[in-house]
């Protein structure tokens, strides 16, 4: 890929909110392959809310957002909220949610193989699509990528922000979203490692996929 192919761009946005407070005006954005860009300005500027647009979060501003086909897009949540009682890891894993969808599916076909009444031409058939998708994402390795995502966030028994974690558990991702060092909201961004990244210090990286 071209590091001067523009992915990403837009044109006269602008963004208006009731009853006559205007947040953003006639911006004009095109970001090439690989481009690393901030986004400066004083609080209250509109800088989250450009950020929001670029991700597709926010839909309702006026002007043009073209998205490139063939690129995905993150957002890092300046204060991101997470699901009660779930773990880091399982917060992790919902950055590569459609893999693991495809890996459930592939086990669940290899059950049905058992069942003397299955039609396998069928199962056969849907086992070749399925593993066909996991091989073109490199799911088989997902394990692996979610250890090295994750690690940073296994407590010891002197340093875990949870209290209900054992030595080498995985604490819950409420108790780590309260501590200043945690990054697992990031670790779940980068999991699925999209080609636009825009975060929470109001950056944007177009990010190459691996």
């Amino acid at each position: 890929m071209s590091q001067e192919t523009i992915i990403f761009s837009m044109a006269g946005v602008g963004k208006n909110i009731p009853p006559n407070r205007q947040i953003l005006k006639n911006i004009y954005l095109s970001f090439f392959y690989g481009a690393k860009i901030g986004v400066l300005g004083l609080n209250g500027s509109g800088k989250s809310t450009l950020m929001r647009i670029i991700a597709g979060i926010d839909k309702n501003y006026t002007g043009e957002v073209v998205f490139s086909p063939g690129y995905s897009v993150g957002m890092l949540e300046q204060e991101p909220q997470f699901t009660p009682g779930r773990t880091v890891r399982e917060v992790v894993e919902e950055g590569v949610q459609e893999v693991m969808n495809l890996l459930k599916e592939f086990e669940e076909i290899n059950e049905a193989f058992g069942d003397p009444e299955a039609d396998f031409d069928k199962l056969i058939a849907r086992q070749g699509e399925v593993q066909e998708k996991i091989d073109h994402v490199n799911g088989w390795e997902i394990d692996q990528k979610l250890e090295r995502r994750s690690a940073a966030h296994r407590p010891t028994r002197s340093s875990t922000c949870c209290p209900g974690a054992n030595d080498g558990a995985w604490p819950c991702a409420d108790c780590c979203s309260n501590n200043p060092t945690c990054s697992c909201s990031m670790s779940q961004l980068t999991t699925s490692t999209p080609s636009r990244c825009c975060g929470s210090k109001n950056t944007c990286a177009n990010t190459p996929e691996r």
